[in-house]
């Protein structure tokens, strides 16, 4: 028996339909003041890249010289399923924390079984590590931890990422219903 969405669920979904919606409440969340480059920590000489071959959400700091994406140090980087799924999966699951079986998502989102399993394991492991408990023994989430070497601006960029995601995993419903009662 396949679950059903509710009304709500239909909206707030909707809010999501597109990737540069997705990507646009993403820039808000993670940079409020602007972008920053998560290698060298400047704000200043960042720009984004739109050129026709492009990915949506990159970016390329000149102070460094390299590039980067606007999912880097989240639970979604390296994933190939786009950001506006991944926010829709969060919402259905309420940040991991309401049990959902994957099989409901894979329907609900049109993504395979297996994508969908993959999905809800890593929203599971990054709600797990971001549990009042963990959060006070462990430094980093698991889902957060970053691939290349600590670096100071690293470092801090990772610890905003985390309580970012705290606060969109934990309390994603508190973000939705301002712009549901539009």
């Amino acid at each position: 028996m396949e679950k059903g969405l509710d009304r709500d669920d239909r909206e707030a979904l909707a809010m999501f339909a597109d990737e540069l919606s997705a990507h646009r409440y993403l820039e808000r969340l993670l940079w409020p003041d602007g972008v920053c480059c998560p290698r060298c920590g400047s704000t200043a000489r960042v720009g984004k890249l739109d050129g026709a071959s492009t990915r949506l959400g990159t970016y390329k700091c000149y102070s460094c010289r390299k590039p980067f994406s606007l999912l880097h140090g989240t639970m979604m980087r390296s994933s190939h399923v786009p950001a506006h799924k991944w926010l829709q999966a969060v919402y259905l699951t309420d940040g991991g924390t309401k049990p959902m079986r994957s099989y409901h998502l894979h329907r609900i989102l049109n993504v395979s079984l297996k994508t969908a399993s993959s999905m809800m394991r890593r929203i599971a492991e990054a709600a797990d590590s971001l549990s009042p408990a963990s959060t006070e023994k462990a430094p980093l989430p698991v889902a957060l931890t970053p691939s290349l070497p600590a670096r100071p601006a690293r470092a801090a960029f990772s610890a905003t990422v985390a309580s970012v995601a705290m606060a969109a995993l934990g309390t994603f419903l508190r973000f939705a219903e301002p712009i549901l009662s539009l």
